[in-house]
């Protein structure tokens, strides 16, 4: 039952990924036809307001854990760090929505399953599961 659970934890990559991280990549698509500058663009503008260092840099991280980083988090490969690296992104998240005086529910909410998924892993459903199983089969196999 643990493993369906952290299936369902999992879900929460593909939600983030198909809702905020399509409109973060968006915004730098939109921003590369329009040849404005980068650091102008998407969540560079408020990391900057906020006072984290590299902005743009940031930006981009961000863009990368909410996107590609949260689809893969869905596909369970690579989940540990990748959880890992988007939960320190939420925790961005959420500390800027309550400075903002924001909405900060769905920060927390993402920052406690990807925290979760970095401590437990992504179950026995995932292709880090997969992978793990087939290289302890084929290193069995040679001695």
């Amino acid at each position: 039952m643990l493993d369906f659970g952290l299936l369902g934890l999992r879900g929460a990559g593909f939600l983030l990924a198909f809702t905020f991280g399509i409109q973060k990549i968006g915004w730098y698509i939109a921003a590369f036809h329009s040849k404005a500058a980068l650091a102008s663009v998407g969540l560079a503008p408020l990391i900057a307001k906020m006072g984290f260092p590299a902005a743009f840099v940031l930006a981009l991280w961000i863009t990368f854990n909410e996107s590609i980083g949260a689809f893969l988090i869905g596909c369970g490969l690579f989940t540990r760090i990748l959880a890992a690296s988007a939960a320190l992104g939420m925790a961005g998240a959420l500390y800027t929505s309550i400075q903002l005086g924001e909405d900060w529910l769905r920060a927390a909410l993402y920052l406690i399953v990807f925290g979760a998924l970095s401590l437990t892993g992504a179950g026995k459903f995932s292709i880090d599961r997969l992978w793990q199983t087939r290289t302890t089969t084929s290193v069995s196999s040679t001695n």
